[in-house]
C-alpha cells in the first residue's frame, strides 16, 4: 500500500479527487493529509467525493505547518463532525502522548496512525507505551534505517509499519532544474515488502518543506515521473527556457510543456494527467501554475497505482 503524504491544499485536494473519481487508487493509494488552513472548504468538496467514492485518508489532527499548528481539537472536531470511516485519525509524534492518548479517549478513536521522526530514543518509554495502544494500528517512520532500536521495536509490535522517505531533490531555483537529466526517484515501491515495511510513503513530487503561497517563478517545471523497464520510478524535469525574468508565464508554460508532450509521445506515456497535459499544450492553453502542481501529482500516484495493481 501506498501513503502519499500531501498538504490539503486545494491542488493536492483536487488531484486525489479526481483520481478516486476516477477508481484508480482505491486499494492501492491511502493519502495522508494534512491541513494547513483553519477553513474546511476544499477539503469537504474533496470528502464528499472521497465518501463517494470510498476513498479512505487518513487526516493529521495535530499538523505540524500552516495556519493552526500544534496539538489542538479543531481538526479534531472536523474529524469528529465527518461521522464516517473514510476519513481517518492521525497523529504526528513529538514527545506529546499525553494529549495523543487523551484525544483517543476522549474522541474515542480508532485506527490511528503515528507519524514519527526517527530520532525516538529506546529509553522513550511513553512512545513505547503510547505505540502499544490497541487504537494505533499504523506507525510511520521517517527513514527509520537511520534507528535501528526504534525499527526493532516498531517491528515487534506486529501493526501496520510503513517508511516515509523524502524523496524529491528541491532546487534553490527553477531554472537550476535546466541542468538536472532523468534520474532515478524511487525503488520503494519494489522492496517494501522485502524490508518487512507493510507500505510505504513519500511526499510526491513536492518539497516536504511547506511553504504559503509563493512569487512568480522565473522558470516553469513540469515534474512527470515514469516506471523503466525494471520497474524502478524515475523522474524528468521538463524547464522552460527563457528563464531571465517573470514576464510570460504563459509562455514558459508553453516551453515546458512542449519538451514533456514530445517526450511523453516519443516514449508512448499516457494516462489521464499526461492526456490533460497534452490537451493544453495543444489548444495552447495556459491553466495556471496551480494546475500545473496538480498534473505532476496526479501522475506520479497513477505511476504507482499502476505498478501495485498489476505486480
Amino acid at each position: 500500500m501506498y501513503y502519499p503524504f500531501l498538504r490539503a491544499r486545494q491542488f493536492e485536494l483536487i488531484a486525489l479527487r479526481e483520481l478516486a473519481f476516477e477508481g484508480v487508487t482505491q486499494g492501492f493509494i491511502i493519502p495522508i493529509l494534512e491541513p494547513v488552513k483553519q477553513t474546511h472548504n476544499n477539503l469537504n468538496l474533496a470528502y464528499r467525493i472521497f465518501e463517494e467514492r470510498n476513498q479512505s485518508v487518513y487526516f493529521i489532527v495535530n499538523p505540524s505547518v500552516g495556519e493552526l499548528i500544534g496539538d489542538n481539537t479543531h481538526y479534531l472536531d472536523y474529524l469528529i463532525e465527518q461521522n464516517s470511516d473514510t476519513m481517518l485519525p492521525a497523529f504526528h509524534y513529538r514527545n506529546n502522548s499525553e494529549y495523543i492518548t487523551r484525544s483517543i479517549e476522549n474522541y474515542s478513536l480508532n485506527q490511528c496512525m503515528l507519524i514519527c521522526k526517527n530520532d525516538i530514543s529506546e529509553n522513550d518509554q511513553e512512545f513505547h507505551n503510547l505505540a502499544q495502544l490497541a487504537q494505533i494500528t499504523v506507525i510511520n517512520i521517517e527513514d527509520p534505517a537511520k534507528n535501528r532500536a526504534l525499527h526493532r521495536f516498531v517491528l515487534s509490535l506486529g501493526k501496520t509499519y510503513i517508511r516515509l522517505d523524502d524523496l524529491f531533490e528541491k532546487q534553490s531555483r527553477n531554472s537550476d532544474f535546466l541542468s538536472i537529466g532523468e534520474h532515478r526517484f524511487s525503488e520503494e515501491h519494489i522492496y517494501y515488502r522485502d524490508e518487512n515495511f507493510n507500505g510505504f510513503s513519500d511526499y510526491t513530487v513536492l518539497p516536504s518543506e511547506y511553504t504559503d503561497g509563493g512569487s512568480t517563478p522565473r522558470a516553469v517545471v513540469i515534474h512527470l515521473t515514469h516506471l523503466n523497464a525494471q520497474n524502478q520510478i524515475w523522474i524528468k524535469h521538463f524547464t522552460s527556457e527563457s528563464n531571465d525574468s517573470i514576464a510570460n508565464i504563459q509562455g514558459k508554460f508553453a516551453e515546458a510543456a512542449e519538451k514533456a508532450v514530445t517526450y511523453c509521445r516519443l516514449n508512448q506515456l499516457t494516462n489521464s494527467a499526461i492526456t490533460e497535459l497534452e490537451t493544453y499544450f495543444d489548444e495552447q492553453h495556459y491553466p495556471g501554475l496551480g494546475t500545473v502542481k496538480k498534473i505532476s501529482i496526479k501522475n506520479h500516484l497513477l505511476i504507482v497505482a499502476h505498478y501495485l495493481r498489476n505486480r
